[in-house]
């Protein structure tokens, strides 16, 4: 009875070492795997970015020149941040391979979180860039016609306020966070820069078109 028992134990004891080593095999893969593919895709993202320019572009905005300060190019960051946030998934997956109790539910809720965090850095980046891009049209725009720096350059300023505000108000509810005191700032705010934009860009119009009612008018 003892001969049995102990080869009994035995044999659960290897059951649970094969177990074990499925599970360690199984973890290893996918870290292997994902360190593989992380790193093929940020290659092949860094080069298909860098042969847009967005190099270029991106050093023409607040954002573009604040990662630079960081060491890094915008395709270098974007480069970075796929293969990251590949590897990231990949450790995730192979933690909930090993099947650990009460570690699914959390791994679960960041693998979900993940995919939202990517979409709003995304709309981060490239909004803050257009917002950017978009506040020098302007100022750019009207400077050409003669207008006083002072109110081209408030003007800019006010459409990059409010687009940056737009921006980083979607990129929060991309996230899930709760924007609703945002939005009741944002029409108390959208009115009263309204008014103000109205007022300067009637005083820019009548700038640029001083001359030419001098001309029309007698006297």
């Amino acid at each position: 009875m003892i001969v049995a028992s102990q080869t009994i134990d035995y044999g659960w004891f290897l059951e649970q070492l094969k177990l074990v080593g499925y599970h360690v095999a199984i973890f290893a893969a996918i870290i292997l795997l994902g360190y593989v593919v992380g790193r093929l895709v940020g290659e092949i993202v860094g080069k298909f970015v860098g042969r847009f320019g967005l190099d270029s572009t991106m050093r023409k905005t607040a954002i573009g020149r604040a990662v630079l300060k960081s060491g890094f190019t915008a395709s270098e960051l974007i480069k970075s941040v796929s293969k990251w946030a590949i590897y990231v998934v990949s450790i995730l997956f192979a933690l909930e391979s090993l099947n650990i109790p009460y570690l699914g539910g959390p791994i679960d809720a960041v693998l979900n979180f993940i995919p939202k965090l990517i979409v709003a850095l995304v709309i981060f980046i490239f909004g803050g860039a257009l917002s950017d891009w978009a506040s020098e049209l302007v100022k750019k725009s009207f400077s050409h016609e003669g207008a006083p720096a002072f109110y081209t350059d408030l003007l800019g300023n006010l459409l990059k306020l409010v687009l940056y505000f737009v921006v980083i108000t979607i990129s929060l509810a991309e996230l899930g966070i709760d924007v609703t005191i945002l939005n009741i700032f944002a029409q108390a705010l959208a009115w009263g820069i309204a008014i103000f934009v109205g007022v300067s860009a009637g005083i820019v119009v009548g700038w640029l078109l001083k001359d030419r009612l001098k001309e029309i008018l007698p006297g």
